[in-house]
């Protein structure tokens, strides 16, 4: 149910919390957009809360007035502080150590302007200022704009307390963003600054953004190796994350390449059907007679009929298929079957087939009887 605050200007949209002594509520003011969001602080106007209504009543008219405190009035017994609500997320969510990767330089440039951002309410009451300056009231936009969360709801809980508190909230903001390289070794400087902050040593604000800009340049100057280190730490989910993803790749690349291959050494099997002609088998694949490969089918049988050298000798004018072959210049019978027959054997075929010596000089022009291969097979087999 919404309930309407001084003349129904303030829009209640949700209760941020809720207690005796206070109430936090987030509303909107004319159109219900972003630019018109604000939180309201409700404390009761009696004595036990007059004093932060002090507190309150004077920062809203000072110079030093936050500018995000936009309205302060009283009505039914509450008193009212209204704050502009930006809709960014705190320190502690945004640099969370598994989700920093923003460059080093540009996180000690936001610490300083957070800092600056706290001196400015530093000499406010204590209950304030220890309220805005808690990490997770410290929020920053995606432009790395600092607001900060005006929920004041542990006012009381700072009331009594001195500007240690300060440091020790500063403290815990500067490891926040600066985590990398406070678990580093190598950035003494910086160590020595979070070591003040926790043993509130520094006088003041601008006394630690001072060494802090000393440790930034011993971290810029530091070891190379330590240096790379701390980037990789950065990153290291990311990294292992691509070399599992890059291992997985190349297995699976390894498996399909494994499988192709086994694909491709099946489909060069060739199925070959023979045909056997007496003792001799042929090929189906063959294409030129003169060239077919001859294999017996009785192994006992194929010594007993090799063609050699020696026994191949034909009767001149054997009935047998030949093809007229004319002599070249410089051809010799040995010749004309190395390169007729690709095989120097058929010489004496040649020879005896033609009715000449088989070392005779053979005349350019004339012509030779080349008897077929495969009927010299058929006729050496019978």
């Amino acid at each position: 149910m919404q309930k309407t605050l001084k003349q129904s200007d303030y829009i209640v949209i949700a209760t941020l919390y809720e207690s005796e002594k206070m109430n936090v509520k987030l509303t909107y003011k004319g159109e219900k957009k972003l630019d018109n969001m604000y939180t309201i602080n409700e404390f009761p106007y009696d004595k036990d809360d007059t004093k932060y209504f002090k507190i309150l009543f004077n920062l809203f008219h000072s110079e030093n007035k936050p500018k995000d405190f936009v309205d302060f009035f009283v009505t039914n017994n509450n008193f009212y502080a209204v704050f502009k609500y930006h809709k960014a997320p705190n320190v502690p969510l945004k640099f969370k150590k598994d989700l920093i990767t923003a460059k080093f330089e540009e996180r000690c440039f936001l610490l300083e302007n957070i800092l600056i951002r706290i001196e400015k309410y530093y000499k406010s009451p204590i209950d304030f200022t220890g309220c805005i300056s808690e990490p997770q009231n410290v929020c920053v936009d995606e432009e790395n704009n600092v607001y900060f969360m005006f929920n004041l709801k542990n006012m009381a809980k700072y009331s009594g307390k001195n500007t240690d508190i300060i440091f020790d909230h500063i403290h815990e903001i500067i490891y926040t963003l600066l985590r990398p390289e406070a678990d580093q070794g190598f950035n003494k400087q910086l160590h020595i600054v979070l070591d003040k902050c926790k043993n509130h040593v520094y006088m003041s604000i601008p006394e630690l953004v001072t060494e802090l800009k000393r440790a930034e340049n011993v971290s810029k100057a530091s070891n190379w190796i330590s240096y790379l280190k701390y980037r990789f730490s950065l990153y290291r989910p990311q990294i292992m994350r691509a070399g599992k993803n890059l291992l997985t790749l190349v297995i699976l690349f390894g498996l399909f390449f494994i499988a192709y291959n086994k694909i491709k050494q099946g489909s060069d099997v060739k199925v070959t059907n023979a045909v056997s002609i007496g003792n001799v088998s042929y090929t189906a694949d063959q294409e030129d007679d003169s060239d077919k490969t001859m294999t017996s089918e009785n192994e006992s049988e194929t010594k007993n009929t090799k063609v050699t050298e020696s026994n191949i000798t034909l009767s001149e004018g054997l009935d047998m298929e030949y093809e007229d072959y004319i002599v070249q210049q410089d051809d010799t019978v040995a010749s004309i079957a190395q390169s007729y027959y690709n095989d120097s054997k058929y010489t004496t075929a040649i020879s005896t087939f033609n009715g000449i010596d088989t070392n005779e000089k053979l005349t350019p022009g004339s012509i030779l009887k080349l008897p077929n291969r495969t009927a010299i097979a058929l006729y050496m087999s019978r």
